[in-house]
């Protein structure tokens, strides 16, 4: 039954005075309307119905006319059944016919008109309207039934073949506004066996009088019902409907479940209180979803079914996790009363199947210190993310969540534990969760916004988390150098951000700076100062979590002899060639290789006081993808590497590297290949050369615009001549080299560009190899000669672009070159020196360069870089320029899908750190330094 009902019990089988035959009226089955006109009077109605049969008795339940009670007899006076049983239509005559209904006034003093509806329900009753199956698609089945006027009940039926087994019966309550009786009113439904189905009535939160209710009810198939109204006599609407949503459920958009954050079904909201329709499916029954609903007043509520009609999921405006059925029915409506949006959005993420969490979602190494941060965007492309947390029960977090675009409306975080059960609660500040065995991180776009820029973190409160314990095993490199920031890499278990290194026992105490832990919690990086730090023997320990844990020791050596040099341009000269035997022997370099080349004393290189070299180096016909690393002759060489290729392929770079012994070592990791080396001058201690000036980077020619040379491409055995001193802050006159990033775009065949100084004769040496169709970068320092230098094109026709970024100087303004031992400062993919993440398109990452790998912390007005860009996803190009300056439309990497190409980047550097920009798609950069230039 639905509703409020008052039933008068009265006991059954009580015997009462007979009445008298002539004393009662016969009536019908239907309404009857009679008066009493004496206080205390009873009325007697004989009743067609035969034995057997099952009766409902409706009266009023106030308004005009008599409330009055009503007792049905046989003819010998036995009761029949209670008031109850009269009102929900279950009162079994089961006496001897005739049977008779005792009408009495409520108020045994009060006379007047009253009225009693008689209705069988043992078998559908002609005069009883059919309650049609209506569709989510419109409001086609509804009934409408009023009351008033000597009207204060009503009866429905619904056929056996016409309905479900699991329905929604709507009930709508409409009265006038100047209504000063409190309304009152019940519905029964009742099948031919007198059983009525099983009925759940949903809350209607915010509404003070039911005025729009919902009733979810289970139905026996191939039975028949009937639906009894018993109301008041008063001007009243009721509007029933009803609609099936088992799985055959009418009127709905159909959509399977996504994957989490994947864009979000649409509705219309329609008026208020229409019922909408979304039925999702899902590939086994062990799945659990995440469903949820949003629009712009958070005003729209779900109902859940599942295939069955069984209720997954009560009315709610927040997500629900159902699980156990291969398809729900999603019933929206924006309640009567609530704020109406015109349209909302459906979320349906399969958030676990039988085999676990799902796998999008990216598995957490450690949550010892908690998750995160993560900082994004979610919007309608991307309405959600998600994470696996090894987390543990017991585990105690707190989720800090901002929005970092100035909004108020945050994602709002979920922790859902393996039964689905979101284990986050929202306290006045912030939100409060709590771990089970392995639980899933959800981070959702809300309600009343379409996009959110956020910075979500989860922090263990009761740390360790995760069930694990803090270890500490090793700490490396064990030997460092004075004069330098040293980065240390720690091994153990449960190691944090809040983990800090000490140094104790030795000529002072030192503390390092932790700036990375991975992602398993088991390697933490670190960089101590050891710029002013004397030479000596330090005692490591390792502090996490108020404990203290010994391990080993740490010496630090003294610092290197200086070796600051300025700049001495040469005529650019092949020094090696692997293919005919210049330089080293005639051999291909191999898997592990290395061939070593004497620098000093040959093709104007001085014999000693060298610190460095600049080389344009070229890999040409490798037999399998690799790198090749060029580094100081005996030295370690270090993971940092100058080129990478694939297999066939000829890619030039420009390298500066330290001068040790007057040689250089050049490494191959992979295959064999062949190498060549064109020099470009040297770095000297002995005063005589140039310092180096910095520029802004700057576009100084283009050859598709016209831009500082005419337009037209650069044709077979073509030049063209660049005026480069006195433009865009480069000097006019004392400017001995200058350089440039020059890029190869759309060459028609393939073939290679040498840059060399005007009025000279062109030697072998080239700068860039190229392809046809391919766009290749890379950095020259070219010698300038009557203020210019010229570019020549070996084959067919190629675009060329340069843009510069310094010149060297013999005025003694600029800066002197320092060689480092080559060094990885920058891994996106590993997290080095920046976030573990891919350069996003229109991205930007800084790197900090200043009082690391043996930069000086200030003084330092450029920096040199050996930049790979791996594993693009589109084509893109990449420019480095200064921290805290606007980046120009110079480029310094360009590639295309999927490729890997380094470049050299001479870079001034602002702030203590340099800026890396990527164009479109997403990238991983890796930046090795060479040097660095101070005053």
């Amino acid at each position: 039954m639905l509703g409020v009902l008052a039933a008068l019990l009265l006991p059954v089988g009580t015997a009462q005075a007979a009445p008298v035959a002539e004393d009662c009226v016969g009536v019908t089955e239907g309404r009857y309307a009679g008066t009493l006109t004496a206080p205390g009077q009873t009325h007697c109605l004989e009743l067609p119905s035969p034995q057997g049969a099952r009766i409902a008795a409706l009266t009023s339940r106030g308004g005009a006319g008599l409330t009055v009670q009503v007792e049905v007899v046989d003819r010998n006076g036995t009761a029949q059944c209670t008031a109850g049983d009269l009102s929900q239509g279950v009162c079994g005559l089961t006496g001897t016919a005739p049977f008779r209904a005792l009408v009495r006034a409520d108020d045994t003093e009060a006379t007047g008109p009253y009225g009693v509806h008689l209705v069988r329900t043992d078998v559908l009753q002609k005069d009883c309207q059919t309650l049609p199956a209506g569709t989510f698609a419109d409001d086609s089945g509804t009934v409408r039934l009023e009351t008033g006027n000597g009207v204060f009940s009503h009866c429905l039926t619904i056929p056996a073949d016409a309905h479900s087994t699991s329905e929604l019966l709507r009930v709508r309550y409409s009265l006038p506004d100047d209504a000063d009786l409190f309304p009152d009113y019940a519905i029964t439904m009742i099948d031919t066996d007198g059983n009525g189905p099983s009925c759940y009535t949903h809350p209607a939160p915010g509404q003070q009088l039911r005025t729009d209710g919902l009733t979810s009810c289970s139905f026996t198939a191939g039975k028949a019902y009937t639906v009894l109204l018993e109301g008041q006599d008063v001007p009243r609407g009721h509007t029933l409907d009803r609609r099936d949503v088992t799985a055959t459920a009418r009127g709905c958009a159909t959509s399977a479940a996504t994957t989490v954050g994947a864009p979000a079904a649409t509705g219309t909201s329609g008026q208020s209180g229409t019922l909408r329709c979304h039925r999702i499916t899902t590939a086994a029954t062990t799945d659990r979803l995440h469903i949820d609903v949003r629009d712009a007043h958070d005003s729209t509520s779900m109902l859940i079914m599942n295939n069955a009609g069984g209720i997954a999921c009560h009315p709610r405006t927040w997500a629900c996790t159902p699980t156990g059925s291969t398809g729900y029915q999603v019933v929206t409506q924006a309640p009567e009363n609530w704020s109406l949006p015109a349209s909302y959005r459906l979320d349906a993420w399969r958030i676990a199947t039988a085999a676990g969490p799902a796998a999008d979602c990216p598995r957490v190494g450690s949550v010892a210190y908690g998750y995160g941060p993560l900082t994004g965007t979610l919007s309608e492309e991307r309405t959600g993310v998600c994470a696996v947390l090894p987390s543990v029960s017991g585990d105690r977090f707190r989720a800090d969540i901002a929005a970092t675009d100035g909004g108020i409306h945050i994602p709002r975080p979920l922790l859902y534990s393996k039964a689905g059960t979101d284990l986050c609660t929202n306290t006045s500040t912030s939100f409060e969760c709590t771990g089970s065995d392995q639980s899933l991180f959800v981070l959702a776009l809300p309600d009343r916004t379409e996009r959110t820029a956020y910075r979500a973190e989860l922090v263990c409160t009761t740390a360790p988390c995760g069930g694990e314990e803090v270890t500490v095993g090793t700490v490396t490199p064990t030997t460092v150098q004075s004069g330098t920031v040293a980065t240390l890499t720690v091994q153990g278990t449960a190691l944090g951000m809040s983990t800090t290194v000490q140094f104790t026992g030795g000529p002072a105490p030192l503390t390092a700076t932790t700036v990375s832990v991975s992602d398993d919690a088991r390697t933490l990086k670190a960089t101590v100062d050891l710029r002013t730090a004397p030479a000596g023997t330090w005692n490591i320990s390792v502090r996490a979590l108020s404990h203290q844990y010994a391990a080993g020791t740490l010496t630090v050596t003294p610092p290197p002899v200086s070796g600051l040099g300025t700049y001495r341009p040469v005529t650019p000269t092949r020094l090696m060639d692997t293919r005919s035997g210049l330089g080293v022997p005639k051999a291909k370099v191999g898997q592990g290789g290395t061939v070593t080349l004497q620098v000093a004393g040959t093709s104007g290189i001085p014999a000693s006081g060298v610190t460095a070299v600049v080389l344009n180096v070229t890999a040409t016909d490798p037999t399998t993808a690799s790198h090749v690393s060029v580094y100081p002759d005996g030295t370690p060489r270090s993971s940092a590497s100058n080129l990478n290729f694939t297999a066939g392929q000829t890619i030039p770079n420009l390298v500066v590297v330290p001068v040790v012994n007057g040689k250089v070592g050049f490494y191959n990791n992979a295959g064999s290949v062949d190498l060549i080396a064109d020099v470009a001058g040297y770095y000297t201690t002995d005063g005589s050369g140039s310092t180096y000036k910095p520029v802004t980077p700057t576009r100084l020619m283009d050859t598709r615009s016209g831009l500082g040379v005419p337009k037209a491409k650069v044709g077979q055995g073509g030049t063209v001549t660049l005026q480069v001193a006195g433009t865009s802050g480069i000097p006019a006159s004392g400017v001995t080299a200058v350089v440039l990033n020059v890029t190869a775009t759309d060459p028609t065949t393939g073939s290679y560009v040498s840059v060399y100084p005007d009025g000279t004769a062109r030697t072998s040496a080239s700068n860039l190899n190229f392809t046809a169709g391919q766009t290749i970068p890379n950095l020259v320092v070219v010698p300038v000669v009557n203020g210019r230098v010229v570019f020549y094109n070996n084959a067919g026709s190629v675009d060329l672009i340069a843009d510069v970024a310094g010149y060297y100087t013999t005025d003694g303004s600029g800066s002197s070159y320092k060689p480092v031992t080559p060094t990885r400062l920058m891994d996106t993919r590993a997290g080095q020196g920046v976030p573990k993440a891919k350069v996003g398109q229109g991205g930007t990452v800084t790197l900090q360069v200043a009082g690391t790998a043996g930069i000086p912390a200030s003084g330092v007005t450029a920096v040199v870089l050996n930049v790979t860009a791996t594993d693009p996803t589109t084509d893109s190009y990449v420019s480095v320029f200064p921290d805290g300056t606007t980046r120009t439309s110079a480029s310094n990497l360009n590639f295309t899908t999927g490729q890997t190409i380094p470049n050299l980047v001479i870079v001034p550097v602002v702030n203590g750190r340099v800026t890396f920009y990527n164009n479109a798609g997403a990238v991983d950069l890796i930046a090795d330094v060479a040097g660095y230039y101070t005053k």
